[in-house]
């Protein structure tokens, strides 16, 4: 939405937030003081439906300079160094991680941080020689990223391969119990050892990380330079995202009286107003912005205009699912209906008609198309209270776990971009770190893309896609300063969407 000065005095007088938050949300602001339709050349009708809340663009702004999601090849800078950063090719771990926190703070995003800081692993293996001492620094350069990229967005991948610095940067994760970097490991069952694989799992319920994301999967879909980025957005390595618009599903499912006016009138219209509004910004950030032109990440090959794409998101298939199941006169809702699936199904695949009809604009590496994405949701009106995260089943509505798995399996297929479903475990999984990787194998089996577990009575929890502390969150709902931008995200998701109320999955679930 567009900005206001009030926005501006608000931000500066705030008790609530640090010196460099303020400075992150007055450039926000900024950006957003411009109207789109002068600027960008949005319609009357394009802008009525974001007003309305039906399109959200996540308040990223007009006067773009960015793109919202990069991803560099980091193995440029071990292949070449940077010039322009004046950084030589590394020849030790102490400089290759030097350098790569060096880089990391030039990386902008919609956030003004990283949201992606390579495959880790492999990035870093190379490098290992004393296991013992070189597990210090690999946990220093850890926490260092934590605390200077106070942002869960930014992300790290491992795996599929079974590598002594991945065994390290697992060990770290585990002793750190730190918010940052979010963390996935891309898990092949025929390429990742299953010790490796429970190391992992093991991270995962300690510390909500990393997420396993279903490899073979992803490489179908976009070959194998991807990286898992942000919440769970997967994306070209060496490019990423330019914007992220969300359709409010729930939002736009309530206006409609039936299956038939939501599925051929209503969704169809808004959808595709949505897809001109990103073309729109498309534009204006290649052909207006200069970014590609002068930035060093571009002239150095550690993105590539061309290996950039953009998502279309939805939010709240559940809620829009449950009101039409209501004018149908069903006492029922999603994730416990046959016919709840039935009308989702037709939601996504007329959605997906849409996207796959629609010629991009500057997404030659996705063939010209915008890419499906499950987004995890946010708290910037008060519609988003009635838009659960993603295809997700509503907390307090979720069926038993297998069954869980089995119905949320088939919307996997439409989120090439990204998606995941999570499940709360208690601590008795801790012992059955085998039955958890069986788990993670069953979903993969039924093409899950993305899933992520966690022990529930830990301070570190998945709120959706990214994590915090309970503890902070705490601390900023009484007013206080918190160090990570997404505490205020969590916060708000929880109030929205009771994501830190999951249905717990105890030890029954493992011998069912």
């Amino acid at each position: 939405m567009k900005a206001t000065l009030d926005e501006i005095l608000a931000t500066v007088k705030s008790n609530g937030l640090t010196c460099q938050q303020k400075a992150m949300i007055l450039a926000n602001i900024a950006e957003r003081l411009f109207d789109p339709r002068e600027l960008l050349g949005y319609t009357d009708e394009e802008w009525h439906y974001i007003e309305n809340q039906m399109i959200c663009d996540l308040n990223e702004g007009y006067a773009i300079y960015r793109p919202r999601y990069i991803l560099p090849d980091f193995n440029v800078y071990l292949e070449k160094g940077c010039q322009f950063l004046d950084l030589p090719v590394p020849q030790t771990l102490d400089e290759v991680l030097d350098g790569l926190l060096i880089i990391y703070s030039h990386v902008p995003s919609i956030t003004t941080f990283p949201v992606y800081i390579g495959r880790l692993d492999l990035l870093l293996d190379r490098f290992i020689t004393d296991e013992e001492q070189d597990y210090i620094k690999i946990k220093r350069f850890l926490n260092h990223i934590d605390k200077t990229i106070p942002d869960s967005f930014c992300h790290a991948n491992i795996g599929p391969f079974d590598t002594k610095a991945g065994r390290l940067i697992l060990r770290a994760v585990i002793e750190l119990e730190n918010p940052t970097p979010n963390m996935t490991i891309r898990y092949d069952k025929t390429k990742t050892s299953r010790e490796f694989a429970e190391l992992a799992a093991k991270a995962c319920l300690l510390v909500s990380k990393p997420s396993f994301a279903n490899d073979h999967y992803y490489i179908e879909d976009l070959g194998e330079q991807y990286g898992v980025a942000s919440c769970y957005n997967a994306l070209p390595e060496c490019g990423g995202a330019y914007t992220l618009t969300r359709l409010r599903l729930g939002t736009i499912g309530r206006a409609c009286q039936s299956v038939a006016e939501m599925v051929d009138e209503l969704l169809p219209k808004v959808a595709k107003l949505a897809l001109s509004t990103m073309d729109k910004r498309h534009k204006f950030l290649v052909e207006e912005s200069n970014f590609f032109a002068t930035d060093f990440l571009a002239k150095e090959g550690f993105i590539q205009r061309e290996n950039f794409t953009s998502m279309i998101a939805i939010v709240g298939l559940a809620d829009a699912t449950n009101h039409l199941l209501k004018q149908e006169g069903l006492n029922e809702t999603f994730g416990q209906s046959e016919r709840g699936d039935q009308i989702a199904t037709m939601i996504m695949d007329k959605l997906q008609e849409i996207v796959n009809d629609h010629q991009g604009l500057y997404v030659e590496r996705t063939g010209g198309r915008y890419l499906l994405h499950a987004q995890v949701g946010a708290s910037m009106h008060e519609e988003d209270k009635a838009n659960n995260p993603a295809h997700r089943v509503r907390v307090g509505q979720e069926p038993t776990l297998l069954a869980h798995l089995k119905q949320s399996a088939p919307f996997h297929k439409y989120f090439p971009s990204g998606t995941g479903d999570l499940f709360a475990f208690d601590q008795t999984y801790v012992d059955h770190l085998d039955a958890v990787v069986d788990i993670i194998d069953g979903a993969f089996a039924l093409d899950y893309r993305y899933i992520t577990t966690y022990l529930k009575n830990t301070d570190l929890i998945r709120v959706t896609g990214y994590l915090v502390k309970k503890s902070e969150v705490e601390r900023f709902r009484k007013g206080e300063a918190v160090l990570r931008d997404t505490t205020w995200y969590g916060s708000g998701t929880d109030e929205c969407a009771s994501v830190f109320d999951r249905q717990l999955r105890d030890e029954k679930d493992v011998n069912a």
